[in-house]
């Protein structure tokens, strides 16, 4: 009988340990959430900024590229039969300005 007392007692102690605690554990399992959860909001920040800062100096180097590059050539506008072309340091642009052909023929 004693015996079996103590193997009931066992079993009960073994019960109320693996209940017990799960308050405290919640807690710091939620505590650490938040803190992976604040970092993570704290790095997408930081990468943001870092992206907007190298965006804006990279603009900045374009725009001074631009000014120290030479200024050679200028506008030309060339009138054909087939449309107006005009060419300029970026490139070649024709427009038609011809007659709009109708019916298909």
């Amino acid at each position: 009988m004693k015996n079996l007392f103590a193997i009931v007692a066992l079993v009960g102690m073994f019960a109320i340990v693996s209940c017990g605690g799960k308050k405290e554990e919640k807690k710091v399992n939620q505590d650490s959430l938040d803190k992976v959860k604040a970092d993570s909001i704290a790095k997408v920040q930081a990468d943001s900024l870092k992206e907007v800062e190298q965006l804006r100096a990279d603009s900045i180097a374009a725009a001074e590229a631009d000014a120290k590059a030479p200024k050679t050539g200028g506008t030309k506008v060339t009138t054909g039969n087939t449309g107006t072309t005009v060419s300029t340091n970026a490139g070649t642009v024709t427009v038609n300005t011809g007659k709009p052909v109708r019916g298909g023929r």
